[in-house]
């Protein structure tokens, strides 16, 4: 579920985060986490989740393509109304070298709790893989959220099997061509939480599948694309002292779709459903501990490409997202975040998690782990930054380059 943004030059997203902070007369907006171009934008998704200010959902791909619109959404608190418009650069497994363009537009509606942006990105992988962006965050003087993002992608992907215990024999490669468009409106209920409904609309084809493999035998939902439209709800709790670098406080999400096989095309009724919990420690000396647990779960019968999977930028790193899918995922992982010198920080990582066919099926005797190390770059005093995290795993050392944090 989601690569683009997320992985700017350094320099390149410094000078322009400091350039944003100017005010500037704001065009037209162009086209989460806050979120676009991701990994999804390579391809690459996740919890499919809208931006609650910084989004917990779709893993790899939504902060990517337009992080740099989280930058400038800090700096827009001081600064009033304004836009931006950014080169973006990135490196992934999943999508190896990437790049493309990113823009937005933040504004202040009079009264509101946060500001408001709206982004649009685009990037291309040399994978070929491509995707286009929009998205937006609207904060209404009353307190509630609307959030919104659609987009299209062309991703070739890898398919590994569903299950625990999939292998690397198990590879095949196909192509999905898509669009998605996801809305919520999370209204204020109690001081820190967000309740309302969420519409999830999703079109899908699977090409170039592999001759003799599971795609091309048909033996797999969705092996041939679908359309699905799906409504349910969201919850967000949020009591963090700050959207990029915390050094306090816990976030509680929740949504679940219902996608009757009536409203699509191509496939049997389902539901997804995802619970995620973060959770900050201060330590002293600007040193925070961060926990963060996550489940994915899904029911009746939903296309392999929207099955809970594990791996990502965001969920055990160092595997490559996709690895492992099935009816049912958890991850949970730490990570210790230290200041080293001036704008420059260190973290230290380490996850496990699983899937499985079912909440009974879970067991400890297939989880899987990771961990690494990583260095930070401040872009703005808000603590929005830029890392690179080398994560080790069974399948060995993965490098990640992009903007904002894995949680």
């Amino acid at each position: 579920m989601r690569l683009a943004a997320r992985s700017s030059l350094a320099l390149l997203l410094l000078a322009a985060a400091r350039a944003a902070a100017a005010p500037s007369p704001a065009p037209a907006p162009g086209p989460s986490p806050g979120t676009a171009a991701s990994a999804e934008a390579a391809g690459a998704s996740a919890s499919d989740n809208p931006p609650p200010a910084a989004e917990p959902g779709e893993r790899t791909a939504e902060t990517a393509a337009h992080p740099e619109g989280h930058v400038a959404a800090a700096e827009a608190q001081r600064h009033g109304n304004r836009w931006f418009a950014l080169p973006v650069l990135f490196w992934l497994p999943e999508t190896r070298l990437g790049f493309g363009a990113t823009g937005g537009l933040h504004l202040d509606l009079r009264g509101a709790p946060r500001p408001s942006s709206v982004f649009v990105g685009a990037v291309y992988t040399l994978e070929r893989q491509g995707s286009v962006d929009v998205a937006g965050e609207i904060y209404l003087p009353n307190g509630t959220l609307l959030s919104g993002r659609t987009r299209v992608v062309h991703f070739p992907d890898v398919f590994y099997g569903i299950g625990p215990h999939t292998t690397s024999d198990d590879r095949e490669k196909f192509t999905r061509r898509g669009a998605e468009a996801v809305v919520t409106a999370e209204l204020p209920v109690v001081p820190n939480l967000r309740v309302g409904p969420r519409v999830d609309l999703r079109a899908e084809e699977v090409q170039e599948r592999e001759p003799g493999g599971l795609l091309a035998r048909g033996t797999v939902a969705g092996w041939d694309g679908y359309t699905a439209a799906a409504a349910g709800a969201s919850a967000t709790y949020d009591t963090r002292d700050s959207t990029f670098w915390p050094m306090r406080g816990t976030v509680l999400q929740a949504w679940y779709v219902y996608a009757p096989a009536a409203l699509g095309r191509r496939h049997a009724t389902f539901g997804r459903g995802v619970a995620e919990a973060r959770h900050f420690v201060p330590l002293g000396h600007r040193r925070v501990l961060g926990l963060h647990a996550y489940a994915e779960g899904a029911h009746g019968e939903p296309p392999f490409t929207l099955l809970p999977k594990l791996g990502s930028t965001r969920f055990l790193r160092g595997i490559r997202e996709g690895r492992y899918r099935d009816r049912v995922d958890w991850v949970t992982q730490a990570e210790l975040r230290t200041p080293v010198v001036g704008r420059l920080g260190a973290a230290a990582f380490a996850a496990v998690g699983d899937v499985a066919p079912s909440l009974r099926a879970l067991t400890l005797q297939s989880v899987k782990a990771s961990g690494g190390l990583g260095l930070r770059w401040k872009l703005t005093d808000d603590g929005a930054n830029i890392r690179v995290d080398l994560a080790a795993s069974r399948f060995g050392v993965e490098l990640y380059v992009l903007v904002l944090e894995a949680f």
